[in-house]
């Protein structure tokens, strides 16, 4: 006759704390919601680091559930898992190796994939032993949190239950019987369970696995929590018949649970386009914020360029007023100048520069036709025997020292009948358009 061990354990011996409390303790460690044995009800479980592990008789505020020192854990329902336990090769991608042999095998349903994850158990030299996992799809929502989907990661409820010392674990979820085979205390296969049916099934399951190298023997360590006390001595009953050799524990209250310390995220599809939407989100908030601080560094940089611009231009203001007076006096000074220019500058009378214009015509050869003078210009047109002379003539002219103020601009000769060429020429004073009228 098998070894029976009854346990209860309590589920916590802290008294019931204020909310404000409650959040003040729990400023970090771990958050563990997993299904409980009625249907639709949910446990809440605290860790801490310096606490013992506490069952909430409340559920926390939201700001506390939302504080992200506390790590949130929310465990799917069993129910609503798919697992299989499969040999793949060890080297390789993982999950496309999985992909393959389920798809191979007709296990897993279209819209599964994307949602499939693996949880490693254990490897024989060039293989290895996982465990698939995935939600069903299209998930149910239905008598999960109102906030389930904000949670950091999702779990199974056996890997919160199972130690390294329970081969078989059964178990009490949402009204329905449930077990799991174990190797090390990880998770190698579990599913829901007819209770009348329990013990010849999975006695035939422990063969299979054993027969395929999943599990190494038949289960020894066989442990049964959280259903009522009749289901857990009919389970009893059943156990001690398939499984003679086996120690069994039978407990009342489901164990506390315990954070793995491999990671494990099963997130339904909801949930993946629910993280896209926040990832893009965040993306295009944190191209906005360097946008932000570009445009704030742009503006900034413009507004000292501006600082500076003003204070030189300031400064040339103020040298300007002290410059002003002088300047002013300065222009007096040259408007007096130029108004008697014309009286006292001898390259302003005209008589003199058509005398040092005519100078060039002694001899006959050249003649001049024309001679004015007007707002600092001087026009000058002639006749020459040829195109020499008319060229030789405005050489000298241009070379006359009474008449290098002028700059000249000397056309080209044209033949005006018989041994005649006539030229004209036009010189400008630099301050051609200030001189007198």
């Amino acid at each position: 006759m098998s070894p029976i061990v009854d346990e209860h354990p309590a589920e916590s011996s802290a008294p019931d704390k204020p909310s404000g409390a409650r959040e003040k303790s729990s400023r970090g460690g771990f958050l563990v919601e997993r299904p409980g044995a009625e249907k639709g009800s949910w446990e809440q479980w605290l860790i801490e680091s310096d606490r013992p592990v506490r069952l909430l008789r409340e559920p926390l505020p939201l700001s506390a559930r939302q504080n992200k020192k506390l790590k949130r854990i929310v465990c799917l329902p069993s129910q609503a898992l798919h697992d299989w336990p499969l040999w793949i090769a060890g080297n390789g991608d993982k999950l496309a190796l999985a992909r393959l042999e389920l798809s191979g095998r007709h296990l897993i349903k279209r819209g599964m994939e994307q949602s499939l994850g693996l949880f490693p158990v254990s490897a024989d030299k060039d293989r290895q032993l996982v465990l698939a996992i995935c939600p069903e799809e299209p998930f149910s929502e239905e008598s999960l949190p109102s906030d389930w989907k904000e949670a950091g990661s999702f779990d199974l409820p056996v890997r919160t239950l199972s130690d390294e010392k329970t081969d078989l674990l059964v178990w009490a979820e949402w009204g329905r019987i449930h077990a799991c085979f174990l190797i090390d205390g990880k998770p190698v296969w579990f599913c829901p369970m007819d209770e009348k049916n329990l013990g010849g099934l999975l006695l035939r399951t422990a063969l299979r696995l054993q027969a395929e190298g999943i599990i190494r023997q038949i289960p020894r360590t066989i442990l049964l929590a959280g259903m009522s006390a009749a289901s857990r001595e009919s389970i009893r009953i059943r156990l001690a018949t398939v499984f003679p050799s086996a120690r069994l524990t039978l407990s009342e209250n489901l164990p506390p649970p315990r954070v793995p310390l491999d990671s494990l995220d099963l997130p339904p599809a909801a949930v993946r386009e629910q993280r896209i939407a926040e990832e893009k989100k965040n993306r295009l908030l944190s191209y906005a914020m360097v946008g932000a601080i570009i445009y704030t560094l742009l503006l900034l940089w413009g507004s000292g360029d501006l600082m500076i611009h003003r204070m030189e231009l300031s400064r040339i203001r103020k040298a300007i007023a002290a410059v002003a007076q002088p300047a002013s006096e300065a222009k007096a000074d040259s408007d007096r100048w130029k108004a008697l220019r014309g009286a006292v500058d001898p390259s302003f009378y005209a008589l003199d520069l058509l005398a040092a214009v005519a100078t060039p015509t002694e001899g006959g050869k050249v003649r001049l036709t024309r001679f004015t003078m007007e707002s600092g210009k001087l026009q000058v047109s002639g006749e020459a025997t040829d195109v020499t002379q008319a060229y030789a003539f405005e050489e000298q002219l241009k070379k006359n020292p009474a008449l290098q103020a002028y700059e000249w601009t000397v056309g080209q000769p044209q033949l005006a009948g018989k041994n005649s060429v006539r030229f004209d020429m036009e010189g400008s004073r630099s301050d051609a358009n200030t001189g007198p009228k």
